[in-house]
């Protein structure tokens, strides 16, 4: 569908047209949901879906490329526009949006700006503070590179910005170095094991949306790569404040978070949830790490269930 003068991937899965509609916002950036569809299955038994493929990834992607408008602002217009689609396509009258990860982060955003549009907004690996998170990943990045030896990185990484992102050899450096934030075993590894499964080997994926994942997505720390989404995105997501915006949220707000999320630590989200004026709120822990949603889908559903009778819905 076009959303922002360009074609956008967008799909509304689900059992009945009577159940309530959802806007799940994916995370990243520029991780688009289109290969894991069959991991909501279990959503939407209860829910009607609507995934969106964001605007640089996935099908969205292969369809337009990575377009010169990769904005925070951009993307909350579009899932604006998205939102409003999947509404005329059901003929609903509101939806409850969900966001995950840097989808929750873009989801405070949208809700601050249209709010009429959406029953509540509901994050799940909600960040509060990107500068905690990116100072965490350098600082573990400079203690690698100085155990290796490598001095010039670790003098390279002690001085990175997240400026720095804009440079393309200095991202891969920092993800070289920082490699990824979870830990094998660990909460979270059962399911990216399942991930890699759906995608199938970068050379060989398991389906065209894989493929477009893998060509969108490359991984930030092979120099012969260029992971152009997440440099244009990824700046905004470590600059992220969720208290920038203020406390006063116009629709019903829930956070629930997987109780060892390694990413977003859920102190922080409870805090913030705690600040927050809205027309009804809540904070939940269940069983998991930082995609809680995914691998815990009975557990995040019935928190889910719960939240939304608090507000009719």
């Amino acid at each position: 569908m076009p959303v922002g003068g360009i074609e956008q991937w967008v799909a509304i899965r689900g059992r009945g047209r009577s159940r309530p509609p959802i806007l799940f916002l994916h995370g990243g950036p520029c991780e688009a949901e289109s290969p894991f569809l069959s991991v909501f299955a279990p959503w939407e038994e209860r829910y009607v879906v609507a995934q969106w493929d964001q605007r640089g990834t996935g099908r969205t992607f292969e369809k337009s490329g990575t377009p010169p408008n990769m904005t925070m602002d951009q993307l909350t217009q579009d899932a604006i526009n998205v939102a409003q689609y999947v509404l005329s396509r059901l003929k609903a009258r509101k939806l409850i949006l969900v966001g995950f990860s840097w989808g929750a982060a873009l989801g405070l955003n949208v809700i601050r700006a249209r709010p009429e549009l959406f029953h509540a907004f509901v994050g799940t690996g909600q960040p509060i503070n990107g500068r905690d998170v990116f100072e965490r990943r350098r600082s573990t990045a400079v203690a690698r590179a100085q155990a290796a030896g490598d001095v010039q990185a670790a003098l390279q990484l002690q001085q990175f910005t997240v400026a720095d992102f804009s440079d393309m050899t200095k991202l891969h450096t920092f993800f070289r170095w920082a490699g990824a934030p979870f830990s094998n075993p660990g909460p979270d590894w059962d399911y990216i094991g399942k991930m890699f499964a759906l995608l199938g080997p970068p050379d060989k994926p398991n389906s065209a949306a894989a493929a477009d994942f893998f060509a969108s997505n490359p991984p930030p720390d092979n120099p012969a790569l260029q992971p152009v989404c997440l440099q244009k995105l990824l700046p905004y997501s470590l600059e992220f404040d969720a208290r920038a915006g203020g406390t006063d949220l116009p629709v019903p707000y829930f956070v629930i978070q997987g109780r060892n999320d390694p990413v977003f630590p859920p102190d922080a989200a409870r805090e913030f949830v705690s600040q927050v004026h809205a027309p009804a709120k809540n904070f939940t822990l269940i069983d998991g790490g930082h995609f809680a949603c995914m691998s815990n889908p009975t557990g995040f559903l019935d928190a889910l269930d719960s939240d939304m009778r608090k507000v009719g819905t």
